[in-house]
């Protein structure tokens, strides 16, 4: 994922930050297949029901969506806080 080694310093700085990463190139299978969100659910032990999944392309939140999970394209900052907080109950 990083071309130089400061991007790669930056790049696992940034993936430590979550509890889970599948990498598609490393798992062989990408998004939009249905595969790669129900291998992230059984990584975290939770049901597609559980999960809110964020994306900027609408191709990607449709197969999330059809295995349960709330999906919601991204298209500017601000709607994306106020659809997560609609979701979460949270807000931002």
């Amino acid at each position: 994922m990083a071309q130089s080694a400061e991007k790669a310093l930056l790049v696992g700085e940034i993936m430590a930050l979550f509890d889970a990463v599948i990498e598609s190139s490393k798992a062989g299978v990408r998004k939009p297949d249905p595969r790669i969100y129900q291998m992230m659910c059984e990584l975290l032990g939770v049901a597609p029901e559980a999960c809110v999944y964020l994306d900027d392309l609408g191709i990607n939140c449709k197969p999330a969506a059809a295995l349960g999970m709330t999906a919601i394209k991204v298209s500017s900052e601000r709607q994306l806080l106020d659809d997560l907080a609609r979701a979460t109950g949270l807000s931002f």
